[in-house]
């Protein structure tokens, strides 16, 4: 094949648009299509190749399939778990131990190139956010490989005809598939990571080496063109739906304008220049590693938009990575000569790769400080508790009683199932407490904007909830507030809600939100005992939300917001007395949850009156 350098300024600015939307999705809210720009290119190019081998004199399929996998092999595999090996050391060193394991479950799958299937089903509430997992990254590489096991076998196989056609009713139908998935089921993380859903992107890149093997090129200004339509989808996303479906095409069709035609006019000069070529080159080091550091980078901060310094940080391990990366390991092993560094080379490889799994366990458990007792490292026990699930009666407090009250909410209500249980025994109630992750248990709620793990639990939930509040007098709310008022569909139901339950004669007290952390307690005493200086503070995302409830509150009869801030027991947070009562930036741990009891005891005395 003749090389191209224009492909290379491809590739440059796919890896540019995926950097900058991970750096900060706001400034490229679809920067996420160089991936989908990688997977045209992976798609033309791979066809070109076996294509070409399939017409060379003396061709065999057994040797060319051998020669394929065996180049596959040699161009990611090394900085691939290269970059495995150092991110699980550095990740045994910075975790928390269930953080750890989370990691781990991600490097099993990631290991094995099937990470896509993995990230597609992920949905733990507590585990360390997407933003905070070091090998999102890899479900695009795991969608490579498989395509590579597909591939070969079809263009090998079959004639050029059969593969036109082939090729074009498989990126229809599963253009078809994928949105009918995302419009009509609303499975978004899902058909995200899935293979079917990429496969048109290779199949289109397939497509149009088929059609340049058997027919002329393009027009110069198609590179103009293409460019275009890759920056528009870059910049007008969300605008374009949901993705990938139908407004993939979009991207996929500015990178196939800009290989129809060969480095030609202004376009193709600009992509054929020595930093774009370079940055090109550079470009899977710069995919590999980027967003390792990224990661861990959030992790230590707990903030998912560096500020000045960090950011600075990030560009210069960044490209000192990628550069190490490329010159020492993805050069050298791909050249043909000297071979005994290359089998010297794939050993000591290996042997770290083999060795990385339980050094982890070890590195992780000598940094870790003497564990804390279960009431520090938990908001409840989650086997006795209906957050997700019933879970016998549901009820908390003094179960003889007959005054009950109902406690809805998200695991902010969850983490105050102690509390209700202490107030309730001290003051002669019980409360039925039926919550669900991310989801305030109300009628109404827009749970379509929560993960998709969180949907079936928060339905089943809500509708539990609904059967107890046709009687329901006294009735308390309590929640991520910060968060789930920045939707406006979720306040319109919260203001239903209130008005519904206020007309039904309901009394409903909307629990504000305790002061916001800027950083994990948790993470933050790890820190310290590394040897670093994490400073926690409070964040003030949380009073604008409770001004927003307190209007809620007063604009319905039975409504009134509660807030127990005066009395002073967040007044050191994430500490009171010297002990953590934080589980993290957002919750409180049992202990916290009883502390804030004593707190609210005054104030439930009149309630229950």
């Amino acid at each position: 094949m003749n090389y191209r350098p224009d492909i290379q300024g491809l590739r440059a600015i796919a890896v540019l648009l995926v950097m900058l939307f991970h750096f900060n999705p706001a400034w490229l809210p679809g920067g996420f299509v160089g991936v989908d720009m990688f997977l045209v290119l992976s798609g033309y190019l791979i066809v070109s190749i076996l294509l070409n081998r399939k017409n060379q004199p003396g061709y065999r399929l057994t040797s060319t399939l051998r020669d394929f996998y065996l180049s596959r092999l040699k161009r990611i595999a090394p900085a691939y778990f290269a970059m495995l090996v150092a991110v699980s050391l550095l990740a045994a060193v910075l975790f928390l131990p269930a953080d750890l394991a989370t990691y781990k479950e991600g490097l099993n799958q990631a290991a094995w190139f099937n990470s896509n299937h993995y990230f597609a089903g992920f949905g733990d509430y507590f585990a360390p956010a997407n933003h905070e997992q070091p090998l999102l990254h890899t479900w695009s590489l795991a969608v490579e490989i498989q395509f590579y096991l597909l591939a070969p076998l079809l263009v090998l196989l079959l004639p050029i005809k059969a593969l036109k056609w082939l090729f074009a009713t498989l990126l229809i139908t599963l253009t078809a598939v994928a949105e009918y998935r995302l419009r009509g089921l609303g499975l978004h993380q899902a058909t995200y990571y899935s293979l079917y859903a990429r496969l048109p992107e290779f199949f289109a890149g397939g497509l149009l080496a088929l059609y340049i093997y058997t027919a002329a090129g393009g027009r110069p200004w198609f590179a103009s063109l293409g460019l275009v339509l890759l920056l528009a989808s870059a910049v007008l996303q969300p605008q374009l739906g949901h993705f990938p479906g139908l407004s993939a095409l979009l991207p996929v069709a500015g990178a196939l304008l800009i290989l129809l035609q060969p480095a030609r006019g202004p376009t193709g000069q600009l992509l054929a220049s020595k930093t774009m070529v370079w940055l090109g080159q550079l470009s899977y080091s710069l995919y590999l590693w980027h967003w390792p550091v990224l990661a861990l980078l959030r992790y230590y901060t707990g903030e998912q938009v560096l500020d000045m310094p960090f950011s600075l940080l990030f560009i210069a391990l960044t490209l000192a990575l990628a550069s190490l990366s490329y010159y020492t390991l993805e050069v050298p092993l791909r050249a043909r000569r000297a071979r005994y560094k290359q089998i010297l080379g794939y050993g000591l490889l290996t042997g770290a790769v083999l060795a990385v799994s339980p050094s982890m366990a070890k590195i992780n458990k000598a940094l870790t400080p003497a564990p804390l007792p279960a009431e520090y490292t938990r908001y409840a026990d989650p086997a006795t508790i209906c957050h997700g699930q019933i879970v016998g009666d549901c009820l908390k407090g003094d179960l003889s009683s007959d005054k009950e009250v109902l406690v809805l909410g998200d695991s902010h209500a969850a983490m105050l199932n102690l509390f209700f249980d202490q107030l309730g025994k001290d003051l002669g109630f019980k409360a039925r407490i039926i919550t669900a992750s991310s989801c305030v248990t109300i009628p109404g709620f827009d749970y379509l904007r929560i993960a998709e793990w969180a949907h079936e639990p928060c339905q089943t939930q809500i509708e539990q909830a609904r059967q107890h509040l046709a009687g329901a007098q006294v009735i308390f709310l309590a929640a991520s507030w910060h968060w789930q008022l920045a939707s406006h569909d979720f306040q319109h139901a919260l203001s239903a809600f209130l008005a519904a339950q206020s007309q039904a004669g309901s009394k409903i007290y909307l629990l504000e939100q305790e002061p916001l952390l800027n950083k994990n307690p948790l993470r933050a005493l790890r820190f310290k005992a590394l040897g670093l200086d994490p400073s926690i503070g409070i964040n003030p995302a949380y009073q604008q939300a409770n001004a927003t409830l307190q209007r809620l509150a007063a604009s319905h009869s039975g409504g009134t917001s509660l807030n127990f801030e005066a009395s002073g027991v967040f007044a050191q947070a994430p500490f009171a007395d010297g002990t953590s009562i934080y589980l993290d930036e957002h919750h409180l741990n049992e202990e916290g949850a009883k502390r804030y009891a004593v707190a609210a005891r005054s104030a439930f005395v009149k309630i229950l009156d």
